[in-house]
């Protein structure tokens, strides 16, 4: 048997050979196995607020805005947000193993959002700093489009 997440969904290969009953009593372990392996792996909060640490210093360094808390959270219609009132910002867990300049472009998009709300062209010009901005909106278009471009999971009976 083996159990592993791929494009978001949790895939479980049980052999032919095992019984039904068996099958039903496996499916619940070999599900927190994989979310075990998973929050082993997931990078922290800590990782997030160093980063945001980071971004402020190379790329907004005339920024005094500071996020009060920046924290991984279940999301699925956003790869982030922030909550401009209390310094808020969230960043989406399905982004969590993506390759850092991806997480790092879009905690950026979320700390310029400390300052400005909209997507104006204020926006767009501090957003511009960051140099891996292209690559990461590329690599974020592709898993968007890989995940809508996936066929719904069939469920034997």
């Amino acid at each position: 048997m083996s159990a592993y997440r791929q494009n978001g969904i949790i895939e479980i290969h049980i052999p032919d050979r095992m019984s039904r009953k068996d099958e039903f009593a496996a499916i619940p372990e070999m599900i927190e196995i994989v979310l075990r392996r998973e929050a082993k792996n997931r990078s922290s909060d800590q990782l997030l607020e160093t980063m945001a640490a980071d971004l402020l210093r190379r790329f907004l360094p005339d920024f005094h805005e500071r996020p009060s808390s920046i924290t991984w959270r279940n999301m699925r219609e956003r790869w982030g947000s922030c909550t401009t009132g209390d310094g808020t910002i969230r960043i989406s867990l399905r982004l969590n193993g993506a390759p850092e300049y991806v997480i790092a472009c879009v905690v950026f998009h979320e700390l310029i959002h400390l300052r400005i709300p909209g997507h104006g062209t204020d926006f767009q010009e501090f957003l511009d700093r960051y140099t891996d901005k292209d690559r990461a909106e590329a690599f974020l278009e592709g898993f968007e489009a890989g995940i809508s471009a996936m066929p719904e999971p069939i469920l034997h009976q």
